[in-house]
């Protein structure tokens, strides 16, 4: 069966059995995942229902405790079932187990924030994050938080890996925001570069999100040579640059990816060390 016909009858099959009661918790919830809390117009605007049939379903989340509401503000925010179940996928992530040994070595090496994260959606969801061991810390990255992956190194390396006609067909209909100056801006642009990273084996965030922000990051293989994850270090520019000159650091980077795909079950072969994968 063709790609895209399998896609199609994918579609139809899940929109089957969809419930739209849950779907419409689930993109409440989803709503509020950026850690803001809100009114019930503010989110009954957000998710194109009227007033009252968000208040039945936040009434339903809050009696289950997935979202809590603040009794003087009125102001809705997420709940602790929504904290225990992250703490359960945080024990349940294979990958996160494996890395986070790695990832504090990592962090000690460099001193430097440290990150794990996948993709989902064209966005980057950091599972794990490690804060470095510096003074200033600049960026704005948490567990649990979104990004967009075209302009941040973890999420272009993830891209990288990822089917080009599916993520033009993506930013050609989303677009390209430009948070700053050095974001990549056009679709064709954004194709080329990620043909760049795959080659060389790492991704450079020379400030494309968060203008101050400068890291390297690397994906990471499981046991079947398919990349399921990302790492990255990161830091202010002024301890960071020149970036692209900083060879201890894409080395320790390099090495750290290398060590965790190795615990996921991936067996590097000998002519990818010079090239496809992780790089020279």
């Amino acid at each position: 069966m063709p790609k895209n016909e399998s896609h199609e009858v994918q579609n139809r099959t899940t929109s089957r059995y969809s419930i739209r009661a849950v779907e419409r918790a689930l993109r409440l919830l989803s709503i509020l995942s950026d850690g803001k809390s809100r009114t019930l117009t503010e989110l009954s605007e957000a998710i194109g229902l009227s007033s009252s049939t968000t208040f039945r379903i936040l009434a339903t989340l809050e009696s289950n405790r997935y979202v809590e509401r603040n009794g003087r503000s009125g102001h809705y925010g997420l709940g602790l079932a929504c904290l225990e179940l992250a703490q359960a996928y945080h024990l349940g992530s294979d990958i996160r187990q494996e890395a986070l040994p790695e990832l504090e070595r990592l962090r000690d090496e460099t001193r430097e924030t440290v990150h794990l994260a996948v993709l989902d959606n064209m966005e980057v969801v950091y599972i794990e994050k490690l804060s470095g061991l510096c003074a200033v810390q600049v960026m704005s990255s948490r567990v649990g938080g979104r990004l967009p992956a075209y302009c941040t190194g973890l999420g272009k390396v993830l891209l990288a890996h990822s089917d080009p006609e599916a993520i033009r067909a993506h930013f050609e209909q989303a677009g390209l925001f430009a948070y700053t100056p050095a974001t990549i801006q056009r679709v064709d642009q954004l194709i080329t570069h990620l043909e760049e990273v795959r080659s060389r084996g790492y991704a450079l965030d020379r400030g494309e999100h968060e203008a101050e922000v400068r890291c390297v990051a690397a994906p990471i293989f499981d046991g079947t040579g398919k990349v399921v994850a990302a790492i990255s270090v990161a830091g202010p520019a002024g301890r960071m640059e020149p970036l692209e000159h900083r060879t201890d650091l894409i080395e320790k980077t390099l090495r750290t990816a290398r060590a965790i795909s190795s615990r996921l079950g991936y067996r590097e072969l000998k002519q990818e060390k010079t090239g496809a994968h992780f790089g020279k």
